[in-house]
């Protein structure tokens, strides 16, 4: 996952329990009661959430994994990280095609917004001739086996149009990079292009024109880590403000908590 390479952990919409503190008779005579920090107070909800989103990802990809798919369905919709529901989806996926569930997983598959886990879960399709799915009918299988060609072209196009776009904005062309990143069929391959934009834009301290950028990216987990860079480089040029301001558009909370460091 791109997010282990670069550091990155998906707005949260998930319920979470929060756990209270225990009476004060419950205390020890000498503790001291302290009144939690406003800052102390939101470091530990963020901290609750994302550990959260990490329990409940390995618990999906663990029972799907196990053949419990729709337990793992189930599991995977609790998420609050957008990042670690893609690394969910990716191992529903998986086991879909493993037990001869071909269009569930490609469905599965084409909710997954992270580029590198879709072309992880594809390549475990190879082996489905030769699976439980051999054992489908001959024309559902060829269907399945052209929809799945269809997104690894529709992805190879993508990221051959990213890497172009990437060159422009290595050069500074930044015009260029927006206008030809906007025409990048693959909404996650778009909004990455759209975020590596906003981020240069930000180091090159055009923070207008990067805002711009990373108000127009479809994906919550690109949204994310563009408004933290751009927060990050606020800061790191005086305008804190600012930056405080561009830090609560962030919607993942631990890219929120870096934005905000």
């Amino acid at each position: 996952m791109r997010n282990i390479f670069r550091s990155f952990k998906r707005f949260l919409g998930a319920s979470r329990e929060v756990e209270e503190p225990a009476p004060a008779s419950f205390l020890p005579e000498s503790a001291e009661i302290r009144e939690e920090t406003p800052e102390a107070g939101n470091a530990r909800f963020i901290s609750e959430i994302v550990n959260r989103s990490i329990h409940l990802s390995e618990l999906a990809g663990s029972q799907a994994k196990a053949g419990d798919i729709d337990a793992a369905i189930e599991t995977a919709r609790g998420i609050g990280s957008s990042l670690f529901y893609a690394s969910a989806l990716r191992e529903i996926a998986i086991a879909q095609a493993r037990t001869g569930q071909i269009s569930e997983a490609i469905e599965t598959i084409r909710r997954i917004d992270d580029p590198d886990d879709q072309m992880q879960a594809l390549k475990h399709f190879s082996a489905i001739q030769s699976g439980p799915a051999a054992a489908i009918a001959s024309h559902t299988l060829n269907a399945a086996l052209e929809a799945i060609e269809e997104i690894r072209d529709e992805k190879n196009i993508s990221e051959n149009a990213w890497l172009s776009v990437m060159g422009m904005a290595e050069a500074g062309d930044f015009t260029a990079a927006v206008q030809n990143a906007r025409e990048i069929g693959d909404p996650a391959w778009r909004s990455w292009a759209l975020q590596e934009i906003a981020t240069g834009q930000s180091n090159a301290g055009d923070f207008p024109a990067a805002l711009n950028s990373a108000s127009g990216i479809g994906k919550a987990p690109y949204r994310s880590w563009a408004y933290r860079d751009i927060a990050v480089a606020q800061a790191q040029d005086g305008q804190i403000d600012a930056a405080l301001d561009t830090a609560r558009r962030v919607e993942d909370p631990e890219d929120r908590e870096q934005a905000m460091a």
